[in-house]
């Protein structure tokens, strides 16, 4: 089930990307704290230092992509 959950929900953050949506970002954050929750519950806490780095990334790119949108 955690990977049909985990893939779905990535792919359809990365089509929002593509489609140039900044609302993609926050689809992605909510997948990585969906990891930190697979990643509690197996007890694979590597996952929780990936899951970091990309909610940080995705939230410096949703403030870039709205100062941008907002410039045009």
């Amino acid at each position: 089930m955690w990977s049909w959950v985990l893939a779905l929900t990535g792919i359809a953050g990365m089509v929002m990307v593509g489609r140039k949506m900044w609302q993609a970002f926050i689809v992605l954050i909510v997948v990585e704290m969906l990891w930190v929750v697979y990643s509690l519950q197996t007890r694979q806490y590597g996952f929780i230092v990936g899951a970091t780095a990309y909610i940080t990334v995705h939230a410096i790119n949703i403030r870039r992509w709205r100062r941008e949108s907002r410039k045009d």
